[in-house]
């Protein structure tokens, strides 16, 4: 194929819970006309190299291999307009790892985030008060257990004291 005549599209495996990419993995394409083969490279990054004619609003079906994931397969939407086919998560919960739906997945992520944080955060009040508590108490046991002075007794009169004697 020459350069002038192919849509160069380009999509990344990622792994659903650490993000990070994945490296290896064998993504196949398959189309009624058309059936492509890609590693991803260290990155994550796959390419396929497919000339327009057999792109045009196309709708492929997507394979994806890699060690220590379940086999992924969905479907994606070809057109010379759109080149990114997007993120593809693997070893998401209930297979949810179309690239159509990472960013539903992120967002579900920080929604599941910020509310695995305000259990933990509700979790360590507890914690914190009873810490509080110990801490007042420990603090009035030692001061009111502290030694005390003596009241001094002058046994200087004081001349204001007579005055109110007599």
């Amino acid at each position: 194929m020459s350069k002038k005549s192919v849509i160069n599209y380009i999509g990344r495996v990622i792994d659903y819970r650490k993000e990070a990419p994945i490296r290896g993995a064998k993504v196949s394409l398959r189309t009624d006309d058309i059936s492509l083969t890609s590693y991803t490279d260290l990155e994550g990054i796959y390419k396929f190299q497919i000339s327009p004619d057999k792109s045009k609003n196309v709708r492929a079906e997507i394979f994806i291999e890699a060690s220590g994931y379940k086999s992924y397969g969905g479907f994606i939407n070809l057109a010379p307009d759109k080149k990114d086919l997007g993120d593809i998560r693997l070893g998401a919960p209930n297979n949810q790892q179309s690239s159509q739906q990472s960013n539903q997945q992120s967002s579900q992520q920080s929604n599941q985030s910020s509310s695995r944080q305000s259990k933990s955060d509700s979790n360590l009040t507890p914690v914190i008060a009873v810490i509080m508590i110990a801490f007042f108490v420990l603090l009035s046991l030692s001061l009111r257990n502290s030694p005390r002075r003596s009241p001094v007794y002058d046994r200087t009169p004081r001349s204001d004291s007579f005055d109110d004697l007599r």
